[in-house]
């Protein structure tokens, strides 16, 4: 399963999912309910930003008009016939343009406010073509000014939508704002934090007339958010290096003198409203969150709990004040699974109303007093034909691992096997992710039609979440590829089951010294619950599925298994996880297995011709009816986990209308 680093993600109010890339995730379909009346003082529309999951390429935004009542769910998407990219971080109104930042496309979607059509999107890209990562944006007379993990800001004209300018700040700024003529930036060193170099400390100070950096201010270690506050101050939350450990602080900045102080606050994300702060915290040992109201200027507590109808929030993941009415927004992201909402507060922190299904995890909201001229309505139609993917589980045996006994895993207490598969049926027809385990883990999965074998061309695609990393140590393509050996069955006694000969797809390592055939593994159910899963192979080697402080589910074994071992045959493929200045890089076999390229690249697609039977003869099928993905690498990665295959779903890339 891939993670990622405490730099990835906008959520300030969770960061045990920024350790994770695709973690317990799902898209569900889309019902709109709107509980309350949303009303509000001097306020036309709200945006609300949603940055879907890592690699996914589904963040969204939403549109509520108060004239009308109406939600238009995934609007940009629905003027412009497209998605805004993977992983959308920040977002403003200025002028007659929203601002959209898209952190791993690397890009800056300009969008047209009166009509909601794109009219720019800016790439943010390195003089060597690498991706620069934008994170925030920040605006000072007719400029815009976003700054990016590669130690950068960059300076964009409103009108001309031109880069002018690029300046280096800090190690992987995480947060930008402006105050009395200058840029504070907060360099968190995420992208360092397993490295020897450690997290940053620093404020870079940058003077808007020369666009260079003038100071740096120490304020604590991994600083994040950082706001612009009443009186000349700048307040940044600082997480520390060890997030679980609660060791994050409030600071202010006096930007008459530079002087640095800590407020004797948790603070993980906040929203600054005049004099007043809202306080987002959440303890890792009590798995409780709290929302306070704090005086800027006094420096003390108005009310320890925001909230006060009783209203409760399961996971609080954006904050933000409505600056015509000065409500309160919280965005509630649930579970991470399924699509989150929106409250609003008054100031007495009672809830005023609720927008439930918003989108996949909601962070950013903007307010317009001016109505857009778009009236397209809330079209949740997928583009994309239900009978071109498939949409049956038929067999699903994971491997131990770190996100088994999870909802990834299609698990959910006390599921039966029946029940399991009932639920992975219904995340794949959802294109949801599924883990395989570690080693062995597969999958099989059916389809609406079969899949013809069109000879010289690509037959099926198989995704996942694999992806790459802008530079890797050998220059070669490398990432989170957790490549899986793909098998195909054609229904040949006409029962329509897979009963039949299966056939495994030649891969590029097929024949090499790079494999392992006849590979068996067997794991073992621990005697407590909660300890490593132990294994042993049948080349005399043994290890452990390795526990983390990340997933704390009862178990890494498959609860729903009644055996007390797991045994799995099958090829394995060499090791292909290195440790790299710090961070591990799954690098990508060239072709041919699944989870191994970017859904995007041809390095996702099969075809059937590649299909040999256990001898390796050719098996010259006409068409296939049933899909097999299996975990091919046995290596426990460090912080990224086991290698295991994720699979969202298989495409028919001839299917017929």
């Amino acid at each position: 399963m891939k993670r990622k680093l405490i730099y990835i993600f906008s959520c300030w109010l969770s960061f045990l999912i920024l350790f994770v890339a695709c973690d317990d995730m799902e898209d569900k379909p889309f019902t709109s309910s709107i509980i309350g009346d949303p009303t509000e003082t001097g306020t036309a529309e709200l945006y609300v930003l949603c940055e879907g999951l890592f690699n996914q390429n589904n963040s969204s935004l939403a549109r509520f008009s108060f004239g009308n009542q109406q939600m238009v769910r995934d609007y940009f998407k629905a003027v412009n016939r497209r998605g805004l990219g993977d992983t959308a971080n920040d977002m403003a109104i200025y002028g007659s343009k929203i601002y959209v930042i898209v952190n791993i496309s690397s890009t800056v979607e300009v969008i047209d406010f009166r009509t909601g059509s794109s009219l720019k999107q800016i790439q943010m890209l390195a003089e060597n073509g690498s991706s620069r990562q934008p994170r925030y944006i920040a605006f000072h007379k007719e400029k815009a000014y976003v700054c990016s993990y590669d130690g950068t800001v960059a300076r964009i004209d409103t009108t001309s939508l031109s880069i002018e300018a690029i300046t280096s700040v800090g190690r992987n700024p995480d947060g930008i704002c402006v105050q009395n003529e200058k840029l504070y930036i907060s360099n968190s060193g995420g992208l360092d934090y397993s490295s020897g170099l450690g997290v940053d400390n620093t404020v870079s100070v940058v003077d808007i007339a020369t666009f260079k950096e003038s100071s740096k201010l120490t304020v604590g270690p991994n600083p994040g958010k950082i706001v612009a506050g009443p009186d000349e101050t700048v307040y940044v939350a600082t997480r520390g290096e060890d997030i679980e450990a609660g060791d994050y602080n409030f600071v202010k900045i006096d930007c008459r003198t530079n002087k640095v102080t800590q407020c004797n606050e948790k603070v993980q994300n906040f929203a600054i409203d005049g004099d007043i702060a809202y306080l987002y915290n959440y303890n890792y040992t009590t798995q409780t969150s709290s929302i306070k109201m704090f005086n800027l200027k006094t420096e003390e507590t108005i009310r320890e709990n925001f909230i006060t109808d009783g209203t409760v929030i399961k996971t609080p993941y954006g904050i933000n004040i409505n600056p015509y009415s000065n409500n309160v927004y919280i965005t509630e992201a649930r579970d991470y699974t399924t699509y989150g909402d929106l409250l609003c507060f008054n100031q007495q922190g009672q809830l005023m109303f609720r927008l439930n299904n918003i989108g996949l995890n909601p962070n950013t909201i903007v307010f317009s007093d001016k109505a857009s001229q778009s009236n397209i309505d809330d079209n949740d139609d997928d583009t994309e034909n239900p009978l071109a993917f498939a949409n049956k589980v038929w067999e699903y045996r994971p491997a131990p691992g770190q996100f088994i006994n999870t909802t990834t895993s299609a698990y959910k207490d006390g599921f039966t096997y029946d029940e399991i598969l009932e639920e992975a049926t219904r995340r794949i027809q959802q294109k949801s992710l599924i883990t395989l385990g570690g080693f062995g883990g597969y999958i099989v999965l059916g389809f609406p039609q079969p899949i013809p074998n069109v000879t010289g061309e690509y037959d099926f695609k198989v995704r996942g979440n694999a992806y790459y990393n802008s530079k890797t140590g050998t220059g070669k393509l490398g990432g989170s590829a957790e490549p899986g050996i793909v098998f195909v069955s054609k229904d040949a006694n006409g029962n329509g089951k897979p009963d039949d000969e299966w056939y495994e797809l030649k891969g590029s390592e097929y024949g090499k010294d790079t494999e392992t055939r006849e590979y068996e593994i067997t794991y073992y159910r621990p005697n407590l619950a909660n300890q490593n899963v132990f294994w042993k192979d049948n080349k005399k080697n043994e290890g452990y599925i390795l526990r983390n402080s990340y997933h704390n589910q009862e178990s890494y074994y498959p609860l729903w298994i009644e055996d007390d071992e797991i045994t799995f045959q099958g090829t394995r493929l060499k090791d292909n996880a290195v440790l790299e200045n710090g961070l591990w890089v799954g690098y990508c076999y060239p072709w041919g297995y699944a989870d191994n390229h970017p859904n995007t690249k041809e390095g996702s697609n099969f075809k059937i011709d590649w299909a040999v039977d256990s001898n390796g003869t050719p098996a010259d099928l006409d068409q296939i009816d049933f899909v097999k993905i299996m975990t091919a690498v046995n290596q426990d990665a460090g912080q990224m986990g086991e290698i295991s295959t994720e699979v969202t779903t298989v495409e028919n890339l001839h299917f017929k209308k």
